[in-house]
């Protein structure tokens, strides 16, 4: 059996993030051969799909459903034309069980297959919140485990070689991403005497921003892909990084148009997601014309590189973002978890804590101060630890509280950290954070400030933390031309379907928990989050 080593430009994901669409579990198999079938046919035209087994109630029978449908209704060749690409649980996560079950749902697709073709149609895995190099080699152990068991039951080659796709997803590992590829890939030769010749890595854009903020979120992941490049030279293999990125700016800013600034600001990256909310609130003809986009432009420019000066002075950034993100998401998170419980769910998902679910953890701040060389940022990072927080929401429902309430996330931290770069470390390091560092910060901040209340947030959240968000606005209407608030009709429908929805957010604060009894007031709320987010392309 063969392996074709392709690398698609993008991947079709079931991230929950449609504000127009709930997907049911019985329905993804059919979303994902909508997804890989050409254009001409009726599909999308991309050539990989994303079956999700993390924190979700995917069947297991799904990898083989998809894989099987593509042999009897297509003529495209799974593995080769088409890649299904499962987003396997985290051990320590969720449970061995449950990661041991999807490895075994891989093994069951590829022997039904091996009757109609020669070829593996499932080789490569995502590994998610992936921290350290030696929990991929027990998931590469695991398979060998599953692959002696495959070969004793089905006669499948014990010789297949699996490959991982570690999902980086903090800021503090990304920031460390090439000393945990390079263990990954010396521990395999070395423990298991495994050649990686083949090394995708998805960098994660939601939960950076979610623990991080938006620009520690946004340099963390070019520094990683920067590192990328460079472990591809050391090493001589093409570690080929994936842009894990939704529709908001928050989380990827992945919209057709803003496909030229995602593949310049972020150059080296060789797949892109396609989330659900682009799928289903912007429609079908703009993802396709998205898809060919990135098809034919994304490995047009040459991988991101940084010296170690610029490295060093990117660190420091990123701990001044992080500090004054921290400053006001403390104050504001509890507020934002109850908000974040009213969000409709779009998938179906396991629940955030128990036997079989998981949690976010908390931030970091301590992790990176390690990495700043600048003494007083380092000392104000370690006194922002926390040992503990209120269980954090996923960065989908965060991302669509907030804009819910009229501060888009994207805000918090930016424009006071913008104002510190400037004093502490001089014009000409602002000068090169938004002209070298980050071009596009502009136009992400322009899409956000369209939904811009703070009026609404006002009567939600602390005092303290929205006159910080004030603060934050008014330096970067000073650093860069930002235009806050509505620019046409749609704009200014959404600001109204805010003050509408405005009287039952507040009651949910006023009883102190997440109830609504009138059946009223939740289809008035559940209507208008919904319209909200199909006005700005995405729930969260």
């Amino acid at each position: 059996m063969g392996i074709k080593m392709k690398i698609p430009a993008t991947m079709v994901t079931q991230h929950p993030d449609s504000a127009t669409k709930y997907t049911p579990i019985q329905e993804e198999a059919e979303e994902g051969m909508d997804s890989i079938l050409p254009i001409e046919d009726g599909g999308l035209g991309s050539e990989e799909y994303m079956v999700d087994y993390e924190g979700k109630m995917t069947p297991y029978h799904q990898v083989t459903q998809i894989v099987m449908d593509i042999l009897e209704k297509t003529d495209l060749i799974p593995g080769e034309d088409a890649l299904i690409t499962p987003r396997i649980p985290s051990a320590t996560q969720e449970t061995v069980f449950r990661q041991l079950m999807t490895l075994m749902s891989i093994m069951e697709a590829n022997y039904q297959a091996s009757h109609q073709i020669d070829n593996v149609p499932v080789f490569e895995v995502i590994h998610p919140m992936t921290a350290e190099a030696s929990e991929l080699i027990e998931v590469k152990k695991r398979f060998k485990f599953v692959s002696k068991l495959s070969k004793k039951e089905f006669d499948l080659p014990e010789s297949f070689n699996f490959h991982l796709i570690p999902l980086i997803e903090e800021v503090p590992e990304l920031m460390n991403i090439g000393s945990i590829l390079e263990e990954y890939v010396e521990r395999c030769n070395q423990k298991l005497d495994v050649d990686v010749n083949r090394l995708r890595v998805m960098l994660g854009r939601s939960d950076p921003a979610l623990s991080y903020g938006l620009m520690p979120a946004i340099l963390s992941v070019k520094t990683a892909i920067a590192n990328c490049a460079e472990l591809s030279e050391k090493k001589d293999i093409n570690v080929a990084p994936i842009y894990g990125g939704g529709a908001l700016p928050f989380r990827g800013h992945v919209l057709p148009e803003n496909t030229e600034n995602i593949i310049n600001e972020f150059a080296g990256i060789q797949t892109v997601t396609i989330q659900s909310g682009i799928r289903y609130d912007v429609g079908k003809e703009e993802t396709r014309e998205l898809i060919k986009d990135f098809k034919q432009n994304i490995t047009s420019v040459d991988p991101l590189s940084y010296s170690e000066n610029e490295m060093d002075e990117i660190r420091n950034m990123i701990g001044t973002f992080t500090k004054f993100y921290l400053r006001s998401f403390y104050q504001i998170i509890e507020s934002v978890k109850k908000i974040s419980d009213l969000m409709p769910n779009q998938r179906d998902r396991l629940a955030r804590k128990g036997p079989v679910g998981y949690a976010r953890d908390v931030p970091m701040p301590s992790d990176i101060a390690e990495l700043t060389s600048e003494e007083e940022l380092t000392q104000q990072l370690n006194d922002l630890q926390l040992n503990s927080l209120p269980e954090l929401p996923r960065a989908i429902k965060f991302t669509a509280a907030l804009y819910t309430i009229g501060i888009p996330p994207e805000f918090i931290g930016t424009g006071r950290g913008l104002e510190e770069v400037a004093k502490k470390f001089g014009e000409d390091s602002l000068d090169r954070l938004l002209t070298e560092y980050y071009p596009s910060l502009e136009a992400d901040l322009n899409f956000a400030g369209r939904f811009v209340n703070l009026n609404m947030a006002e009567d939600i959240l602390p005092d303290r933390a929205v006159r910080e968000v004030d603060d934050d606005i008014k330096y970067l209407m000073e650093y860069m031309d930002l235009d806050i608030g509505p620019r046409n009709k749609e704009d200014e429908r959404y600001l109204q379907l805010m003050e509408t929805i405005k009287p039952v957010v507040r009651q949910v604060f006023d009883r102190g928990e997440v109830i609504l009894s009138e059946r009223s007031e939740k289809e008035l709320l559940n209507n208008g989050i919904r319209k909200m987010g199909e006005i700005r392309g995405s729930l969260g």
